[in-house]
């Protein structure tokens, strides 16, 4: 059984953060897809390693990556942890030049993020369905505190856990909360 995993804005497949799924979930055959910011390219990559691989149970995203998983269409278990909503006007805050917080396939160490990336975010709209759970912090430091009261009102199951103490994925949430949300 396989589960995916797709990292956020500036995040790496080789980040330490990505072994603590194989760790602490050895049952499960993981993937990591490395994404880009830019949807058009990140959305068909995910799609079509899905309909590569049909016996996907799980297709797990945080931020950015959660914002994917909500634009694919997927018959299994949708697990999003603080994930970017409204991305088209959130993301415009992400112009600049960036660095990447680990190794990417490409060699790349950064990457310029612009406003004609922010605008392409416009063309796609997150949906929650009955196999899609939301995952989130009190207090994002990234997306903001609109967070706390908007997701309750998007996700039909949609949960504040305390072991996201910010914006990004900790052992903790990996070790404590993510099977729940498999279940």
């Amino acid at each position: 059984m396989k589960a995916v995993y797709i990292h956020g804005f500036t995040g790496s497949i080789y980040s330490p953060i990505v072994e603590k799924f194989r760790m602490y979930y050895p049952e499960l055959e993981w993937c990591f897809i490395e994404v880009n910011q830019n949807p058009d390219e990140a959305l068909p990559k995910i799609r079509q390693f899905l309909n590569d691989n049909p016996d996907v149970k799980y297709l797990i995203g945080s931020s950015m990556g959660g914002f994917y998983v909500l634009c694919t269409e997927f018959a299994g278990r949708k697990i999003v942890i603080n994930p970017l909503l409204q991305a088209g006007k959130v993301m415009k805050y992400a112009i600049g030049t960036h660095k990447w917080r680990g190794k990417r396939t490409d060699g790349a160490t950064e990457f310029t993020f612009t406003l004609e990336d922010a605008e392409r975010f416009n063309h796609y709209t997150p949906q929650d369905s009955p196999q899609t759970v939301c995952h989130y912090t009190e207090h994002d430091q990234v997306l903001g505190e609109w967070t706390k009261e908007y997701y309750p009102t998007f996700f039909a199951n949609c949960k504040m856990v305390p072991e996201l103490t910010g914006h990004f994925l900790s052992e903790e949430y990996i070790q404590l909360r993510l099977k729940e949300a498999m279940l």
